[in-house]
């Protein structure tokens, strides 16, 4: 699930995925705008099958936050 996440990140911030740590947050990126965090969003739901609640979508400030949310979401 991990690696699924970073790569996410890295092409949609166009990032080598080594770079992504769980403490890169939102405008980290030079991508990372409030745009382009409903799109990860919407490229995490789809990956994984699941419907993110806008509380995490707010919550959702960095990498490890949105491996913590995603996992949340994984096991209900």
């Amino acid at each position: 699930m991990n690696e699924k996440i970073i790569k996410i990140f890295s092409e949609l911030f166009e990032v080598p995925e080594s770079d992504i740590t769980d403490d890169m947050s939102y405008n980290s990126f030079a991508k990372w705008d409030s745009l382009e965090h409903l799109e990860l969003v919407s490229k995490l739901e789809g990956a994984f099958d699941i419907d993110i609640d806008m509380d995490d979508v707010i919550a959702m400030e960095n990498v490890g936050k949105a491996k913590e949310i995603v996992n949340k979401y994984l096991n209900k």
